[in-house]
């Protein structure tokens, strides 16, 4: 434990992020598309994992998510062309996507979100590429699941809901929020700073990266008591399977919690396996509002 302030924390899981290759503001973590690249054998992987999470996606991804895949050209067999797609999303909500090397300090990240700016990286699990960056490294590595966030996971996981006008606001929100714990107006020590970021992070990770909300359309195909807006669940087949499976009462691996802001923002996370809990807020509104109204929250002054 780096800092003082994050025996704060809960759920800590030692070395989650070991072996993961992250890129900050100092690094070289622009890396233009190359799509004239792109191998036979990724655009078969990318059809694969597309037609493993797309019927999962239709029965239990919420309106904003199907809703947004609509608006853009997310091709089924192929990769997506990052200069046409950010083209589309810019149309619909003012939005564009940047292309980098891989996995971003949470400063970065932030940073480029406040600017509604999105990166994405053309990497695939399970091609040659994934493997050279990782190689000798034991990271998670199959179809349904990786931590290292690849073209999938950042275009079909993430992208949707971007084009959403209300959802797109919220995390550009997220994104000024973080820039502003970074420029310090309160002049906090590193560590408050650190902490501060880290409880923006657990934010991200259990809302938008792995939340759930209650099933809002009663009379639909999906036969659970929820709905996915969680980028890291859509674009995962186990994760899906997983939520499923527990909301049936078929597995036990995972339990579902209400929303509570103070709860999830001092509540660390794991990359490198399917989580183990999940938040469930009533609305993609309250959530919203669940922001705007706790803002203090990540101005923690010690």
């Amino acid at each position: 434990m780096n800092n003082k302030y994050d025996i704060l924390f809960k759920h800590q899981v030692p070395n989650s992020m070991d072996g993961i290759i992250i890129f900050g503001k100092d690094d070289n973590y622009l890396k233009p598309q190359q799509y004239n690249k792109i191998t036979d054998l990724e655009n078969e992987i990318w059809a694969e994992l597309y037609n493993n999470v797309s019927e999962l996606q239709k029965k239990y991804a919420s309106k904003e998510f199907l809703d947004g895949l609509k608006k853009l050209s997310i091709p089924k067999d192929n990769f997506p062309d990052f200069k046409l797609i950010s083209k589309e999303l810019f149309n619909a909500s003012k939005w564009e996507l940047i292309s980098v090397a891989g996995f971003l300090t949470e400063e970065l990240f932030f940073d480029l979100n406040s600017q509604r700016k999105f990166p994405v990286t053309d990497i695939i699990r399970k091609s040659p590429r994934f493997d050279e960056k990782y190689y000798g490294e034991d990271i998670v590595n199959d179809e349904g699941y990786t931590p290292e966030p690849d073209i999938f996971h950042d275009v079909q996981g993430h992208i949707p809901l971007l084009a959403n006008t209300e959802y797109s606001n919220f995390l550009h929100k997220v994104g000024i929020l973080g820039d502003k714990i970074i420029k310090n107006e309160l002049g906090l020590s590193k560590d408050l700073i650190d902490h501060n970021l880290k409880r923006l992070q657990n934010f991200a990770w259990w809302t938008y990266e792995f939340g759930l909300l209650k099933k809002q359309n009663l009379n639909s195909v999906n036969d659970i008591d929820y709905e996915i807006y969680g980028s890291g669940i859509l674009s995962s087949q186990s994760e899906i399977l997983n939520i499923v499976n527990c909301a049936k009462d078929k597995s036990y691996q995972s339990v579902f919690l209400p929303y509570d802001i103070d709860e999830i923002v001092l509540t660390s996370f794991n990359y490198s396996n399917i989580q183990d809990r999940y938040y469930v807020i009533d609305s993609m509104s309250s959530l919203y509002q669940s922001f705007d109204d706790n803002q203090n929250l990540f101005f923690y002054q010690g």
